[in-house]
This record gives structure tokens, C-alpha cells and sequence, in this order.
């Protein structure tokens, strides 16, 4: 290794300097609560786009077509579920009725 001048130790000092000051201000920027809260957004974007994808493959077959098969059996178990929701909201409305019909004849 040969020596070097005061000017190419100048030289590189400087350079040094230069990304130093590039890495700190890159940190400052980073640690900012705007920047912060936007970098999380945009993972939160890509962790719900990454979930979408996954479950929606589940519906659609090796080209890329929607299994009507699928779909139907979960439109028909969430119209079951709806179904069974307003009967027992219909019962529990006539027990209520009937309640009210009962006190307003007692008194």
C-alpha cells in the first residue's frame, strides 16, 4: 500500500463526510411521525391486498375463473343466515307483541 497525499486523504475525508450527512438526514426523514405512519399504511396496504388475494384464490380455479360452485354454496350458507336471523327476530317481535298486548288488556 503506497502513501497517500494530504489532498486524495482531503479528498476522501470529504466523500466521507458527504455520506454521512446523506445516511443521518436518510434517518432523520425515517424517523419522522409522517413518514412513519405513512410507510405502515402502505404495509397495511399490502398485507390486505396479500389476505385479498389469498382468499379470493380459493374461489377461482387454475385459469383464474370464479368456482360458481363455491360461491354458490356460500351465497346459500350466508342466505341461510339471514334467513334464520329474521324467523328468530320474527318470533322473538310476536312474543314481544303478545307481551305488550297482554299487559295493555290487564290494565
Amino acid at each position: 500500500m503506497g502513501t497517500r497525499t494530504v489532498d486524495e486523504i482531503r479528498v476522501d475525508l470529504a466523500a466521507n463526510r458527504a455520506k454521512l450527512a446523506d445516511a443521518t438526514s436518510e434517518a432523520v426523514e425515517s424517523m419522522k411521525p409522517k413518514n412513519i405512519a405513512k410507510e405502515s399504511a402502505e404495509q397495511v396496504k399490502q398485507f390486505a391486498k396479500t389476505e385479498f388475494d389469498h382468499a379470493t384464490s380459493q374461489f377461482k380455479d387454475d385459469t383464474g375463473a370464479w368456482r360458481r360452485d363455491r360461491l354458490l354454496m356460500i351465497g346459500g350458507a350466508v342466505l341461510g343466515a339471514v334467513v334464520f336471523f329474521v324467523a328468530v327476530s320474527q318470533v322473538a317481535g310476536r312474543r314481544t307483541l303478545a307481551t305488550q298486548a297482554r299487559r295493555a288488556l290487564e290494565k
